[in-house]
């Protein structure tokens, strides 16, 4: 039977992070006793001892965001700034503390301990934490953008589909149409470019206008704005979908869905195939 070797490395990063969570609680300790103190020159002392453990826990929990996007190189600068900023104004209160009962000196080793504190784990992330070239970089950063659109195209389905529902009882109790539009193609306004028309196919809207009542009465108005671009079409204005949609206030892809319902409901009434 073979025997187990023990892991050093792992044992060593085991006394380190205790090390760690003994440094840090030393250093909350020592900052809620002075900043405490300093607090309780103006308010009650209950509330001055329980407010002053805030300051330490502040940059406390920035450094764990910090670890926690230690590999995204953009959003990790702002919990890392913002740690060293509430580390600094906890040093400034420990130290007016000291000063304020004429001990500057211990003011200042009492605002060390937290600096220690914090450099310690800042050294200890730094050390432990994997390296990764440009490269490595770029590929970590497409990767996590890519699964952070599908969340967030979760969330705007999530959210469109209450809010449809939501208005389409609005309607119902009101007594006029519900939406024609289904959340996949609110979804697809969102997501949809430029440059790619939508293929979803959007139910289009009836217009009714027999042939031999010629073109003078195309359809009756429609919520869609179809019949809007169907009296431009009449007045021989050249239309796309850009224009369209900036006419109609909607995205270019919508634009061009109705402009070309427009387009079949006037070749219908003018009878052409």
């Amino acid at each position: 039977m073979s025997k187990t070797i023990p892991d050093r490395d792992a044992q060593a990063l085991t006394v380190v992070t205790v090390l760690a969570v003994l440094i840090v609680s030393g250093a909350v300790i020592w900052s809620a006793v002075a900043i405490g103190g300093l607090l309780s020159l103006a308010f009650p002392v209950w509330i001055s001892y329980g407010i002053a453990a805030v300051f330490d826990l502040m940059w406390i929990g920035l450094m764990i965001l910090e670890w926690s996007t230690r590999y995204d190189t953009e959003r990790v600068r702002l919990p890392r700034n913002a740690g060293w900023a509430a580390l600094l104004l906890s040093m400034t209160l420990i130290t007016a503390h000291g000063s304020a009962q004429g001990f500057l000196w211990v003011g200042l080793a009492g605002a060390a301990v937290s600096l220690l504190a914090k450099s310690y784990w800042h050294i200890v992330m730094r050390t432990t934490g994997a390296r990764l070239d440009p490269e490595a970089v770029t590929s970590v950063k497409v990767r996590r953008d890519a699964v952070h659109a599908d969340l967030a195209l979760i969330a705007v389905s999530r959210q469109l589909t209450r809010l449809t529902a939501k208005a389409d009882a609005e309607k119902e109790a009101l007594g006029i149409g519900v939406s024609a539009e289904t959340p996949a193609h609110a979804v697809e306004r969102v997501t949809e470019t430029t440059t790619q028309p939508s293929h979803v196919v959007e139910t289009p809207t009836q217009v009714v206008s027999p042939a031999s009542q010629g073109v003078s009465h195309p359809s009756q108005p429609v919520e869609t704005g179809v019949s809007q671009l169907i009296t431009r079409l009449k007045g021989g204005e050249t239309l796309s979908a850009q224009s369209a949609a900036d006419l109609l206030g909607v995205s270019r892809a919508t634009g061009g869905r109705r402009l070309a319902e427009a387009k079949a409901a006037l070749s219908k009434v003018n009878g052409s195939p």
